[in-house]
Formats: structure tokens, sequence, C-alpha cells
């Protein structure tokens, strides 16, 4: 089941991606990618979340392609909007 997300940007694309893979790296996930796109994988205690995101000139949109069963997108969303 796939979630997606959409955030609007209050800061630069280049910030909200620094801190998107400043906080994926510390939370010992992998983070691949430029300013406009890119991928990301974390491990969770329940299993990986695996996802993208894109950036356009207002939006932070990101897709959780995987991830484990008994976590819910809603979640995955409020851990997300922690780091954003």
């Amino acid at each position: 089941m796939a979630c997606n997300f959409s955030f609007d940007l209050a800061e630069s694309a280049e910030t909200v991606v620094a801190k998107a893979k400043e906080a994926i790296g510390k939370a010992g996930g992998t983070f691949t990618g430029n300013d406009s796109s890119g991928d990301f994988v974390l491990s969770t205690f329940a299993g990986k979340i695996v996802g993208s995101y894109a950036v356009s000139p207002t939006k932070f949109d990101i897709v959780i392609s995987d991830k484990p069963m008994f976590v819910s997108c809603s979640l995955i969303e409020q851990e997300l909007k922690k780091f954003l």
C-alpha cells in the first residue's frame, strides 16, 4: 500500500531537502537525490520504509512505496512533519 504526502514549502527546496537528508541519515537511513527529486530508505523496528520525493516550486511531495504492514500512513506522515 502506497502512501502519498504533499507538504507546502515554507523554506527553499535546498533547505528542505538538506533537512530531510540529515534527518534520515541520523536515523540510520540512506538518502539519494538532489533538490528536485530522489529516493530514501529508512529501517525501523517494524521493517523498512522505502520512498521517493519530488520538489516543485511550492510543494514537497513524498511517495512511500513500501512500508511495514503495521505502520500506518498517518503515523509516517506525523513523523515526516517533525523532520520537515
